[in-house]
């Protein structure tokens, strides 16, 4: 194999950033592929067999491949983890990390196509020193799991990898539940044994139950995944099905055996006489020595504030029956806020093609129609005319989206609940008002 050191690393390009485990202002990542000349870059078609570990190995264990799963930060786009592959060969002065989590802000309509679910991620590689700088400078810790593969094992993974890592085939089509950096270095790492995995035992959890895991100290990102994705993530997901998330990758390998290998050192074996030894050979953790940096969270959550939604929403009834005053400006705010989610939840519904928003029956409720209404409404308010119209839309589309979550198991957090419950409340009040003042008008007209 030609030699590689530090002092042959190319830049992959000033266009590639990392994807949501890493900060947006992150530096470009370095390559490490093998020594080659100037003219000789990752834009050129090269023989990945030149560059193959050895059939012979000076050191005991080398080459070798490891999981690298990198602990969830704080900010929303860090807060599920991340996943790489280390190839480590100290013979040929090789340590490269092959990354599926970087995307180029280049890309034409970039945030078109972030907005509809097209954005297309790629394969890129650095050395495994600045991947650890940059997690040790956040303050995430690594877990570093070697696998156990043969050395022929390695030698197929290093052909696959750097086959993936050309220009031709190192884009793929970035989907966050079903083809992301872990399923992706999942996939290519099973592809490089003779054997199989034997996993172990299904979870038993929801797409929805692994998601909430990882956000149960971020209330409002969890609200928000709530009302985006629909009843495609509350049905039971097989464990290959919730590894889009690294830490599950990680807990499960550790549990897996594997067959295909024959060195007299099995710890089980199945019945048709399958030898089988433990998929990762050993596990360290790197601490870094800095804390992890903590956001700013708002005070209150989603709870609370429905809660108070609904109490601000009875008071303004209850004063408006007293003084028999409607107060418009408060449709405006608490039916505009049902819009305005309805657009991005229409939107996502009809035009993404983001994993389970298309199954999403809170479209039903929120969706653009009463945002069109809304303004005729205010103005039937404010010139005291009816408003049946608008009460008896928002009443059907009530009932239908109960209907439909409830027909399709749909799990819709409590929060939300309370604030269907204050836009319930409210347009039952518009219905009673009017009827109250019409009836007191009627009477006067009786007296007088």
């Amino acid at each position: 194999m030609a030699k590689a050191s530090s002092d042959s690393i190319a830049a992959i390009s000033d266009s590639l950033r990392r994807d949501s485990s890493f900060e947006a202002e992150a530096p470009p990542q370095k390559s490490i592929l093998a020594e080659r000349s100037e003219t000789d870059s990752l834009t050129t078609e090269w023989d990945a067999s030149l560059y193959l570990p050895p059939d012979s190995l000076p050191l005991e264990g080398f080459p070798r491949v490891s999981l690298l799963t990198c602990s969830p930060a704080a900010k929303v786009w860090q807060q599920y983890g991340h996943t790489a592959l280390r190839y480590e060969d100290p013979s040929e002065n090789i340590d490269v990390v092959f990354n599926y989590g970087l995307f180029s802000f280049a890309t034409p309509h970039f945030i078109w196509r972030f907005c509809t679910g097209q954005t297309d991620y790629m394969l890129g590689a650095e050395e495994f020193s600045s991947f650890e700088e940059e997690y040790m400078e956040r303050g995430s810790p690594i877990v570093v799991q070697v696998l156990n593969m043969t050395p022929a094992e390695v030698a197929r993974f290093w052909t696959l990898i750097t086959e993936n890592c050309r220009p031709t085939n190192r884009v793929y089509r970035y989907n966050f539940l079903y083809k992301n950096c872990s399923t992706m270095a999942r996939d290519i790492a099973l592809q490089s044994i003779e054997g199989r995995l034997v996993p172990p035992a299904d979870d038993s959890l929801t797409l929805r139950q692994i998601l909430h895991s990882f956000n149960s100290s971020y209330p409002w990102t969890s609200f928000g995944i709530d009302l985006l994705l629909g009843y495609e993530v509350d049905r039971p997901a097989s464990n290959a099905q919730g590894e889009f998330a690294p830490e599950l990758v990680m807990r499960h390998w550790a549990l897996s055996k594997r067959t295909g290998i024959s060195d007299g050192l099995a710890q089980d074996s199945l019945s048709r006489g399958e030898v089988l030894l433990p998929w990762v050979k050993s596990q360290t953790r790197i601490i870094p020595e800095k804390p992890m940096a903590q956001p700013f969270h708002f005070p209150l959550t989603p709870m609370q504030v429905m809660i108070l939604v609904l109490l601000l929403t009875a008071i303004v009834c209850t004063l408006e029956l007293l003084t028999e005053h409607v107060h418009w400006w408060y449709d405006l705010i608490l039916y505009g806020v049902q819009g305005v989610a309805g657009i991005i939840i229409f939107f996502l519904f009809f035009f993404s093609a983001h994993p389970a928003v298309g199954t999403n029956m809170l479209v039903f409720l929120f969706n653009p129609v009463i945002l069109l209404l809304l303004p005729i409404m205010i103005v039937r308010v404010i010139r005291h005319k009816s408003v049946l119209f608008f009460c008896w839309t928002e009443l059907v589309l009530t009932a239908a989206f109960a209907s439909a979550v409830l027909i399709a198991h749909q799990s819709v957090p409590l929060a939300l609940w309370i604030f269907v419950g204050a836009l319930l409340l409210r347009t039952t009040h518009h219905l009673i008002l009017r009827n109250y003042i019409n009836a007191r008008m009627r009477k006067e007209k009786k007296i007088f």
